[in-house]
C-alpha cells in the first residue's frame, strides 16, 4: 500500500508510491503519442482490461455507455469496503503520516478515442458533469473521507499518460493544505465583510472586462490575479459549496462552460496542454456549513514554474489577464 506523508514545515502532503517508480529513464518525458487505439483499455470492447465499472451513463438513445467510471488500475490511494480508517505510520518525530487510504477513480469521458472536451456536444458535456457530481456525492455519503478532488490532465505536458479523453477523482482521508488555506480565506471574508469571497471576486472580474464566457448561470473569467498565462476560473453564479448539490441547469451550464474554455484555448493556440481541477468544499465543511463557493480552475501549460515559484509560492505571469481574456474570447469565436 502507498503512504500519505505530511511535511511538518509546510503542511504539504505527499503520496509515496515507491513500487511504481520503475527505472530512472521512466521519468524522462517524450513527445510521441502515448496510446494506440487498438491497445487502449478505455475504448469500447476493451472493458475487460479495466476494473469493473462503478458507474455507467449513456446519452438518450445510446446503445452503450458514454461515460464509464472505474477504480484506477494503478491507484495512488486505495480503500476496500472493509477498510474503515487509515492507519498511522510509525514515523520519526516530528513527521506524521498514514497508510495510503483513499479512492482513485478514472472517469472515461467518451467512447471515442479521438474525442476532445472542446468537441463535446452540450448534452455530452452535461452528462460528464453529472458523473462528476455523482462521484463526489458517492464518497461524501460513504463517510470515511475528508474531501474529493476531480481533475483532468490534457496532453503530455500536463501529466496525461493516456490520450483517450478521461478525468479522475481522488478521495482523501485528510483535507490538503491548499484547500485548508482556501477555506480559511472564505471564512475570513465572511467574518469580516459578511459576504462570499468568490462572489466578490467574480464581481470585480465582471466589471474589469475579464469575462471569457457567461451564460447567466456559469461564468468563465480570466482573473485579475491569474497565476499563469491564460489561466481561467469557471464559477457558478449561485453561491453553493459543492458541485454534488448543483441544480440540473447548473450542471448543464458547467458543461457548456468547460467546452467553451477548451474551445477558447484551441481557437487561440491549438491543442495546448492544460490541467483542470474542481475546487469543492471538504465534506466536513459542507456538514458544518462553512462558507465556500465551488469552482473550477483551468491552467494551460504554457510556461514553466521554476526556483522562485517553488521557493516562495509566488507565481510569475507574463500575460496581463485583461489581454488574456481578449485573446481567449477571440479564440472561443474560432474554436
Amino acid at each position: 500500500m502507498s503512504e500519505l506523508r505530511q511535511d511538518p514545515l509546510t503542511g504539504v502532503m505527499t503520496v509515496l508510491e515507491p513500487e511504481r517508480a520503475g527505472r530512472p529513464r521512466d521519468f524522462v518525458r517524450t513527445a510521441e503519442e502515448f496510446t494506440d487505439p487498438a491497445e487502449c483499455p478505455f475504448c469500447p470492447g476493451h472493458e475487460d482490461r479495466t476494473p469493473p465499472a462503478r458507474l455507467e451513463l449513456k446519452l438518450p438513445g445510446g446503445t452503450s455507455w458514454t461515460i464509464r467510471v472505474f477504480e484506477n488500475r494503478y491507484p495512488a490511494l486505495t480503500a476496500g469496503p472493509d477498510d474503515e480508517w487509515p492507519r498511522e505510520l510509525d514515523a520519526p518525530w516530528p513527521y506524521r503520516g498514514t497508510t495510503g487510504f483513499g479512492v482513485h477513480e478514472v472517469i472515461v469521458e467518451s467512447p471515442d478515442h479521438d474525442d476532445s472536451l472542446a468537441g463535446y456536444a452540450p448534452e455530452h458535456a452535461a452528462l460528464l458533469v453529472d458523473a462528476w457530481a455523482l462521484r463526489i456525492r458517492e464518497w461524501r455519503e460513504d463517510g470515511r473521507f475528508a474531501c474529493a478532488l476531480v481533475f483532468r490532465n490534457f496532453g503530455r505536458a500536463a501529466g496525461a499518460s493516456m490520450s483517450h479523453p478521461h478525468s479522475q477523482l481522488i478521495a482523501l482521508p485528510r483535507v490538503p493544505e491548499a484547500l485548508v488555506h482556501e477555506i480559511g480565506n472564505f471564512s475570513q471574508e465572511a467574518t469580516e465583510r459578511g459576504r462570499c469571497l468568490l462572489c466578490a471576486v467574480m464581481s470585480a472580474d465582471d466589471s474589469g472586462g475579464r469575462i471569457v464566457f457567461d451564460d447567466g448561470v456559469t461564468v468563465v473569467h480570466s482573473p485579475w490575479a491569474s497565476p499563469s498565462p491564460y489561466f481561467m476560473r469557471i464559477s457558478p453564479r449561485r453561491c453553493s459549496a459543492t458541485l454534488a448539490d448543483a441544480r440540473p441547469e447548473e450542471r448543464a451550464s458547467l458543461g457548456a462552460a468547460l467546452v467553451a474554455a477548451a474551445r477558447a484555448l484551441r481557437g487561440a493556440f491549438g491543442e495546448v496542454a492544460f490541467n483542470l481541477v474542481v475546487h469543492d468544499a471538504p465534506y466536513s465543511a459542507q456538514h458544518a456549513g462553512l462558507p465556500f463557493h465551488w469552482h473550477v480552475e483551468v491552467m494551460p501549460r504554457m510556461s514553466d514554474q521554476a526556483g522562485f515559484e517553488w521557493g516562495s509560492g509566488v507565481y510569475t505571469n507574463v500575460v496581463d489577464p485583461d489581454a488574456a481574456a481578449s485573446a481567449l474570447r477571440a479564440g472561443l469565436a474560432l474554436g
